[in-house]
């Protein structure tokens, strides 16, 4: 089954699990001929960050993201500064961004949140089941990875 993402780039499911694969794997990989050492200041959740050499000023970062169980719906406003990609790898998230309609990811699904676009919903979608993902960030150098909103509606 091909999946439309954006305006031009469909993938295959398999080819989306793919990714996310080998971006996990990416934290013992080689970069740029040197072995990879994580830097220990790492912010939790965090599981991997590296420059992007063929990309100046940015870094690519991977962040294991969980959600427990819903019972109340709250609006999470806030931003990234750069583009997401997350791959839901655990039960079905509810994911919302301003100007769109909240949607529903099953574990194997993805969600793409494009940069500086107001997130307002990122929770498990069940009362009784938590949720988990992987978020692949592309972040300028010394940006935050998530800039929060007070201009909630």
């Amino acid at each position: 089954m091909m999946r439309k993402i954006g305006t031009d780039l469909c993938l295959s499911r398999s080819s989306l699990a793919c990714a996310a694969a080998l971006c996990i794997a990416a934290t013992s990989a080689v970069v740029a001929g040197d072995e990879y050492k994580p830097d220990k200041a790492l912010p939790p959740g965090v599981i991997f960050s590296t420059p992007l050499p063929d990309v100046p000023g940015k870094q690519l970062v991977v962040v294991d993201l969980k959600w427990g169980p819903t019972t109340k719906h709250s609006r999470v406003d806030h931003r990234h500064p750069g583009s997401v990609y997350v791959y839901v790898t655990q039960g079905t998230l509810r994911l919302g961004v301003e100007g769109q309609p909240v949607r529903e990811v099953h574990a194997g699904g993805s969600f793409f949140e494009p940069p500086g676009a107001l997130h307002t919903v990122a929770e498990s979608a069940s009362a009784s089941e938590p949720a988990s993902a992987i978020a692949v960030m592309i972040v300028p150098d010394g940006a935050p990875l998530v800039m929060t909103d007070n201009k909630k509606q």
